[in-house]
């Protein structure tokens, strides 16, 4: 069970960062190798290039799949709680510091980020299930698409979806991107070292 009494921490624990890292790397080179990946179809086979660059796709997903998991696993469970309480700020405190985060915006501050931090939350758990809505359908592509790429109803589906979903992780990507590079570079918010640095402190 979730405990909904431990304290939020000043900084991030070394897990959640190590988890973090690797979704940002594998999310970053499967949107960039999405970019020259072709879709197989029937009567027309893939080159040689063409089919190494699909089997990366296909590989580096299964990865950011299996990351993601842990991640929401260790939000939710591993946390004593204030993982999933900061990417899901569903009860009245949370709703009413996220009001209070958009303000600031409003009125051209950043937000503070790190895990107090109840908008920059919301956006990270929603970032969070735009990769394991795009991670699973390109789950379900890996195992039950035909080497042929001849679509099933499951499949068709999976890759319709895999398709819409990626508009999101796309959009969360570049925004998580930015304001990582606003608060780092123009606020002079040691954000990065915070969140990739092995130490605690």
């Amino acid at each position: 069970m979730i405990s909904q009494h431990k304290p939020m921490p000043q900084q991030w624990d070394w897990v959640t960062r190590f988890l973090h890292f690797g979704l940002a790397i594998t999310v970053t080179l499967q949107l960039l190798n999405s970019l020259v990946i072709e879709k197989p179809e029937p009567g027309h086979p893939l080159s040689g290039f063409e089919a190494l660059m699909l089997d990366i796709h296909e590989w580096l997903g299964m990865a950011a799949f299996a990351i993601v998991l842990l991640h929401w696993a260790w939000s939710l469970w591993g946390l004593g709680g204030y993982g999933a309480r900061h990417l899901l700020p569903w009860n009245r405190e949370g709703r009413t510091e996220v009001a209070t985060g958009l303000r600031e915006i409003f009125k051209g501050r950043l937000p503070s980020g790190g895990p107090k931090d109840k908008l920059a939350g919301l956006i990270h758990g929603l970032g969070l299930l735009a990769v394991l809505g795009i991670a699973a359908t390109g789950a379900v592509l890996f195992f039950f698409m035909p080497e042929d790429g001849k679509l099933t109803m499951i499949t068709g589906a999976a890759s319709e979806l895999h398709e819409f979903i990626s508009i999101f992780v796309w959009t969360y990507w570049g925004g998580h991107v930015g304001m990582a590079l606003l608060h780092h570079f123009i606020a002079r918010d040691e954000i990065l070292p915070r969140m990739f640095s092995p130490s605690k402190k």
